[in-house]
This record gives structure tokens, C-alpha cells and sequence, in this order.
């Protein structure tokens, strides 16, 4: 495996745009907005397009990013929600994932 190499001051200049466009931060259809305020996050080469960036450089900004922004609690409910959700998916077909997102904002049992 090869080893890539980004300068700090490169991560640093550009950490906060690579993780606003990127799809971890992302404003679409669960805020109930209307199309034009719905802000979908862009894929690394898009970002990379958009910054005058490589793809490779973009990636590895987010990875590292991601994990910057994000506490581990985060992680551990991501992880969690995507348990739930394969083996609801396993159950129930493809409305599992609305139906328990509906059920917690609207203070019912979540499905097992």
C-alpha cells in the first residue's frame, strides 16, 4: 500500500470548504426544504473541480476531516442506525429507515 502525503497548511487552508461541500454535511430533503434552500453535498471530484484541487488530495482532506468534526459518539450512533437499518431493511423492505426516522421525531418506540 503507498503511502499519500498531504502538507498541513494545505489541510488547513482548505479542511472547512472540503467538509461544508462534502456529503457529510448535508441539508436536503429529511429538513423539509423547499428544492431551492435543499444544499446536497458534491462528491470529492466535484469539490476537487470546484477548489482547483486533485481528487486524491480532496479525499484524503475529508477523511481525516470527518473524523475531526465528528465526536466519537457520533460515530458509534452512525454505526449503530446502519445495524438497524440493514437488518430492518432484512425485515421490513425499504420504508424500515423512514418509518423509524418518522417514529423517533414523533416520540414512539423505535422498531427492533
Amino acid at each position: 500500500m503507498d503511502s499519500f502525503y498531504i502538507e498541513p497548511e494545505i489541510y488547513r487552508k482548505y479542511r472547512d470548504q472540503v467538509i461544508a461541500l462534502s456529503q457529510s454535511i448535508q441539508v436536503n430533503y429529511p429538513e423539509n426544504l423547499p428544492p431551492e434552500k435543499r444544499k446536497p453535498g458534491l462528491s470529492d471530484e466535484q469539490i476537487a473541480q470546484q477548489l482547483g484541487l486533485d481528487t486524491r488530495t480532496v479525499a484524503e482532506i475529508r477523511c481525516v476531516a470527518e473524523r475531526e468534526y465528528y465526536g466519537i459518539d457520533e460515530w458509534q450512533q452512525a454505526i449503530e442506525f446502519k445495524e438497524r437499518a440493514c437488518r430492518g431493511y432484512a425485515k421490513s423492505g425499504l420504508g424500515f429507515t423512514t418509518r423509524e426516522l418518522f417514529r423517533k421525531r414523533n416520540g414512539k418506540k423505535e422498531v427492533e
